[in-house]
């Protein structure tokens, strides 16, 4: 079976690939980080399908958190779908570091 990471896997088009990987037998870890730009709950609605199944896993983190990733994701991985992205045109351009995000970096 491959191992498939799916960076921003509970968004809209990101749970969407994970519905067609997860339909042709394919092992998913999604990453997401829930980020308050979008209702949560629109999210949550988006893996409801997914949550229960064997062969998928939900690690809600975020990208440039390095030690907690290193900690959560149990790879290796066969593939990797970097769908994850800062939301909003104009919070990217207000914020295009992620200034304010919070959690240490390495």
């Amino acid at each position: 079976m491959t191992h498939i990471l799916v960076t921003g896997g509970a968004g809209f088009i990101g749970s969407h690939l994970v519905d067609s990987l997860l339909r042709d037998g394919h092992g998913i870890t999604v990453l997401d980080n829930f980020d308050a730009f979008y209702d949560r709950a629109a999210k949550e609605r988006n893996i409801e399908g997914h949550r229960g199944r064997s062969n998928w896993r939900l690690v809600e983190g975020d990208l440039r958190d390095l030690p907690a990733l290193r900690q959560q994701l149990a790879g290796p991985f066969d593939v990797i779908a970097h769908l994850a992205a800062k939301a909003g045109v104009r919070p990217s351009i207000e914020d295009p570091l992620g200034s304010r995000f919070t959690s240490s970096r390495a």
